[in-house]
């Protein structure tokens, strides 16, 4: 038997082939991504103020619970008065949250170098500016 020899067209033709496979599979593989993110985007829900949502939980509290118009009245100043509690709760612990929030900056500040810091500085206005609009998750994260 004679060692059988390969031809080097052959050889190339089939490297061009798992290339532009690979290719085509990357491509095809990115619009399914970048399609299913704008879908997401899309269908991510609104964010409602306290207000509305302060309404929607009345309004299924009264038809899940069957309530009569004394209990809702009941359950509007039991809201109210934990809504005043809530706030003030808030307004101890934000100082201390805020003050947490700023040590881990300044730490992830400390092993940054110059450039990369200006540009950290960049994503936090970023990431507060968003949570300031009520687009986004919190400042501190």
């Amino acid at each position: 038997m004679s060692p059988r020899t390969t031809n080097p067209r052959l050889v190339g033709l089939y490297l061009g082939l798992v290339f532009l496979s690979g290719t085509l599979v990357g491509a095809v593989g990115h619009v399914l991504y970048s399609s299913k993110a704008t879908v997401a985007a899309a269908k991510a829900k609104p964010r409602f103020s306290h207000e509305e949502a302060r309404k929607r939980y009345l309004r299924e509290m009264e038809t899940r619970l069957g309530l009569e118009p004394g209990q809702t009245q009941q359950l509007v100043g039991i809201l109210d008065e934990f809504r005043s509690r809530y706030k003030a709760a808030h307004a101890r612990i934000e100082p201390e949250m805020k003050q947490i929030q700023e040590e881990q900056r300044n730490k992830i500040r400390g092993i940054l170098s110059d450039g990369q810091r200006t540009e950290y500085e960049k994503l936090l206005e970023e990431k507060d500016k968003k949570h300031r609009e009520g687009k986004g998750p919190g400042p501190g994260i």
